[in-house]
């Protein structure tokens, strides 16, 4: 490639260039011309010389290497045009179950997973104890329950002794008000009764006789009637002491019980043996998948193994790259494809060689007169 080279356009692909003599170079560099360059003296020039080379041959490096690539995969897809039908049909089938290995192996990792990746490393972590885990979680569970239930009933009997106690005092201070009024209006009865026999002469004792029986009756029920009230105020006293002593107890069990499953839950992420059983079995299950998954890696592997052993024995040039284009072999539409690719992939590399060659060898002649005018400039 020259130093100051003009591009030109052409009705062919390729391009040409005019490559400026070291003199007119010079000119440039030291601001003569129109052009004006970084550099004022040969150096500038041998370096950029240089620099050009190198690019040069950097260029045809790299596209020698990919050129002589699609060289060897269109001659092993030729190779495999002149191979006898059976040896096409053993090559077909293994690449068919190449290509199912690889399906396998997609369906692996588009599918939806079951659980999260850190539900998935927190089942790992406690793999081993979470069998026995999940019987003792469901136990504790079931007993939180049956200490709720027993919480609840004792609740329900204490507040049924403490309203029958409540209604007992009630009742208690019922009968004492209405005895205060009862006595107060006997006497007054009793009273008016005497005042009348004494005004009207009349004996009053009948309806004095009749009042103290009612008198005696009610007092006959007021003292029963009392006892009975203090008799289950006290006896309701001591229920609901001991229902009480009984639901303290049974909230000691049930606030330990509930810590310790809270704490279960905080350590394996979850919120109740519902839950973690079914993280638990979707672990299994993607363990089961990350099984398959590494034994559909292992079958791959063999199977790109042994199809490159079998393209080998036929001299196929490419052989190893092949194990990962399998469908080629399998799909004849595939392969047409391919090949129009690589033909034309192959045809611009072609051009591009032979035009860094010309462009190489015309950047070698400027060198060789650079060094021939400025010796010791270009070592």
């Amino acid at each position: 490639m020259g130093l100051f080279g003009k591009k030109k356009k052409k009705k062919t692909e390729e391009s040409d260039y005019r490559w400026m003599t070291v003199d007119e170079a010079l000119i440039l560099s030291d601001g003569k011309g129109k052009g004006k360059s970084s550099g004022s003296d040969p150096r500038t020039v041998s370096q950029s010389l240089k620099e050009q080379l190198q690019n040069a041959q950097r260029i045809e490096k790299d596209t020698s290497f990919e050129y002589n690539a699609i060289t060897k995969h269109i001659s092993d897809l030729q190779r495999f045009d002149a191979l006898p039908d059976v040896a096409k049909a053993k090559i077909k089938d293994l690449a068919a179950l190449l290509l199912s290995y690889e399906k396998q192996r997609q369906d692996y990792l588009e599918g939806n997973r079951l659980i999260s990746s850190e539900n998935y490393k927190n089942m790992e972590l406690y793999a081993e104890e979470l069998p026995e885990k999940l019987k003792a979680m469901e136990e504790q569970e079931r007993y939180l329950m049956l200490v709720k239930n027993d919480m609840r009933q004792l609740e329900g009997e204490k507040g049924a002794i403490v309203y029958e106690k409540e209604e007992s005092a009630k009742k208690k201070s019922f009968l004492l008000k209405f005895t205060k009024i009862s006595v107060f209006a006997v006497l007054t009865v009793c009273i008016l009764l005497v005042v009348l026999s004494f005004y009207t002469g009349k004996s009053m004792l009948l309806p004095i006789m009749v009042t103290v029986a009612i008198v005696s009756i009610y007092a006959a029920y007021f003292t029963v009637t009392m006892k009975e009230c203090d008799k289950t105020v006290m006896r309701n006293e001591l229920l609901q002491k001991r229902c009480v002593e009984l639901l303290n107890k049974v909230k000691i069990k049930y606030v330990n019980t509930m810590n310790t499953l809270e704490y279960t839950y905080e350590k394996y992420k979850c919120n109740s043996h519902q839950e973690l059983a079914y993280l638990w079995q979707g672990y299994l299950k993607e363990k089961e998948e990350e099984k398959k998954y590494l034994r559909n890696t292992e079958l791959l592997s063999a199977g790109r193994e042994n199809l490159t052993e079998t393209l080998e024995d036929y001299g196929f040039e490419m052989a190893e790259a092949w194990g990962h284009q399998a469908e080629v072999f399998y799909d004849g539409k595939v392969m047409r494809e391919l090949k129009d690719v690589l033909n034309e992939r192959h045809r611009k590399l072609k051009a591009q060689l032979d035009l860094n060659a010309k462009q190489k060898a015309s950047i070698e002649a400027e060198i060789e007169a650079f060094s021939a005018k400025y010796p010791g400039y270009i070592h």
